[in-house]
């Protein structure tokens, strides 16, 4: 290992190491932290009830996990470019497993926030990983394909994950939640231990990697490139975030839908981000990365103007409220994917690292954001729409300012891995 990694990038023919059953591998392992806040959201009341607790103290098991996935993946990140990504996706999914066992088994609040963080943690090394190796093994249009086609696995996660969690909730109550979330995990781990290959050469690892974190770091925040990718998911994400942590009482509170209805609106949303992660890798073979960026914040744009307005003049309804949230959802299927590729130019010899700022940065705005969007109670939609529209302003201001054409690898002064 060098002090100084070696910056070389794939060679033409990489792309085709990423096969589909390593694809879903990675999706799967990257989806669990995600699945995990969704699964579980339906039954906070019922936890709430139980642990008598209030409802805003059972609340502090999502912030936990929430907060867990934002500070892993500062660990498993710089871990992972100084040996390799394999062990510690096998030592994150087994964290996550046992987590996931003890809060099934917690007797009180407190053990059960603790293990909620440690989940969190667990499942933090699958996601800032699992993108690290497919930054390993793909380049330039396919990495973006490799990223658009794992967003759209992770796009499950909304599909599945309330229905899932209802379902459990259902048959054997809130604790077989956590419980399948351990069988999830397990299963994870497997699939790391008989599919995912060590993608990082040992004479491309950095060593000392945590006492170079502050400067692998600074080196990435200097570039153009990465600081325009990365402001484009921070705010696209805490623009969706809000919608994740909102949408229950807009659809139950706000329009007066039942459970059900919302468990669906909930699916058919998760349904359209599976479309838009799949239209971004067809369109990633001759779209730009920055192109396939302003199409996806366009989206998100035309949901968040719908929300404020209606929300402000109070003429909020089912015909206009649930169809701009299907916007606002399923555009991160459009940009997530481009958005990484184009921050991770030049970055390449610590994507860990590069990789372990955006998701850090992403969640804990997403921790901020929660709180934000219910401010005015359960009946007032104002709160959300204004967070989702400066979000989403933010997102596209950085488009506009560090997403230029006119960017390349030497304007971030670091060498080119090509764009989409």
């Amino acid at each position: 290992m060098n002090a100084v990694a070696d910056t070389r990038t794939p060679s033409a023919t990489a792309p085709a190491a990423i096969g589909h059953p390593l694809l879903i591998a990675l999706g799967l392992l990257s989806m669990l932290g995600p699945f995990s806040t969704d699964a579980f959201l339906p039954a906070l009341p019922t936890m709430a009830e139980e642990l008598h607790a209030g409802n805003g103290q059972v609340q502090l098991s999502l912030t936990g996990v929430t907060l867990g996935m934002a500070l892993g993946q500062l660990l498993a990140g710089p871990l992972s470019d100084g040996i390799g990504r394999r062990r510690p996706l096998l030592i994150g999914s087994t964290a996550m497993t046992l987590a996931a066992v003890g809060a099934a088994f917690s007797p009180s609040l407190i053990v059960l926030v603790a293990c909620s963080a440690a989940m969190g943690l667990g499942a933090s090394f699958g996601m800032v990983i699992g993108r690290a190796v497919v930054s390993d093994l793909a380049d330039g249009p396919a990495m973006t394909r490799a990223f658009a086609l794992m967003g759209t696995l992770i796009g499950l996660g909304p599909v599945l994950s309330p229905i899932f969690g209802v379902a459990l909730m259902w048959l054997w109550g809130w604790r077989a939640i956590f419980a399948a979330l351990g069988v999830l995990a397990a299963l994870g781990l497997a699939l790391v231990a008989v599919l995912v290959p060590e993608s990082l050469p040992a004479e491309r690892r950095v060593d000392h990697s945590f006492r170079t974190l502050p400067r692998n770091a600074l080196t990435a925040l200097r570039s153009r490139t990465y600081l325009g990718g990365a402001t484009v998911i921070w705010f696209g994400f805490a623009a969706q975030f809000a919608y994740i942590a909102a949408s229950a009482f807009l659809v139950q509170s706000v329009l007066g839908l039942s459970p059900l209805v919302y468990a669906i609106t909930f699916g058919v949303n998760g349904v359209g981000l599976i479309g838009a992660g799949l239209l971004t890798a067809r369109l990633a073979r001759s779209w730009s990365d920055r192109a396939l960026m302003a199409l996806g914040l366009g989206v998100q744009a035309t949901g968040a103007v719908v929300v404020l307005v209606t929300a402000l003049t109070g003429t909020v309804s089912a015909v206009t409220l649930l169809p701009a949230l299907f916007l606002v959802a399923c555009s991160m299927g459009l940009v997530f994917g481009p958005a990484t590729t184009f921050a991770l130019q030049g970055l390449r010899h610590v994507s860990g690292t590069a990789l372990a700022v955006i998701g850090a940065v992403q969640f804990l705005g997403a921790g901020l954001v929660s709180p934000l969007v219910e401010v005015g109670g359960d009946q007032d939609p104002v709160p959300f729409a204004v967070v989702v529209s400066v979000s989403v302003a933010l997102a596209f201001t950085g488009w506009a300012t560090l997403v230029s054409p006119s960017v390349s690898p030497a304007t971030a002064g670091t060498p080119a891995t090509g764009q989409g």
